[in-house]
């Protein structure tokens, strides 16, 4: 951790040079908070979401519909992570983005600091993801619910990295009971 204005702030996690928001492949994991088990449960290696966990599940799905550049491959919503493999696809038009000073456009291209993630980019499709969630599960009454801040990711360079990280979504109801994640093994769900 780095001090920053006096106070402790957690370095990026993202690769240093990488444009997030360029066409490429991501294997991104988001957690709850605490890693609570509050999207449904593994019952015969299979995961059966709850209410909480179809929310997630559509929101995953409505994502290509709401992001024209935006592919999303495999996923899973277990019973406290997500996985989801992203594609962002490549963009026939110029993106504008937004600085922190009014009145104020620049080319894509030019390096700005920005005020909040550039549109299109990997973390403004994660957070409209878990924001977009976050709202409709607070609205039927889960006023608890919180997602853990940030999201891990790996990009995919290759095919076989792509293959790779589609067998680890797929298998992972199978593997829960070794899961790291997997901190209330064979405990109910929250509703």
């Amino acid at each position: 951790m780095e001090l920053f204005e006096n106070q402790y702030r957690i370095e990026t996690t993202r690769l240093i040079g990488r444009d997030y928001a360029e066409a490429g492949t991501y294997l991104v994991t988001m957690c709850t908070q605490g890693r609570e088990h509050l999207f449904g449960e593994i019952r015969n290696e299979n995961m059966v979401l709850n209410p909480i966990g179809c929310v997630v599940a559509e929101e995953i799905l409505k994502t290509p519909m709401l992001r024209p550049n935006v592919a999303i491959d495999t996923w899973i919503v277990m019973p406290n992570h997500v996985h989801v493999i992203v594609e962002i696809l490549p963009s026939c038009e110029m993106d504008v983005v937004e600085t922190c000073r009014r009145h104020v456009s620049t080319d894509a291209a030019i390096l700005v600091p920005l005020c909040r993630p550039r549109p299109r980019s990997l973390g403004a499709i994660i957070g409209h993801i878990k924001a977009s969630a976050t709202k409709r599960i607070w609205a039927a009454g889960y006023q608890d619910f919180r997602w853990q801040p940030r999201f891990y990711d790996s990009i995919l360079r290759t095919e076989r990295a792509v293959d790779n990280a589609r067998s680890y979504v797929m298998m992972n109801p199978v593997m829960w009971h070794r899961d790291r994640n997997n901190q209330q093994p064979e405990m109910g769900v929250r509703h």
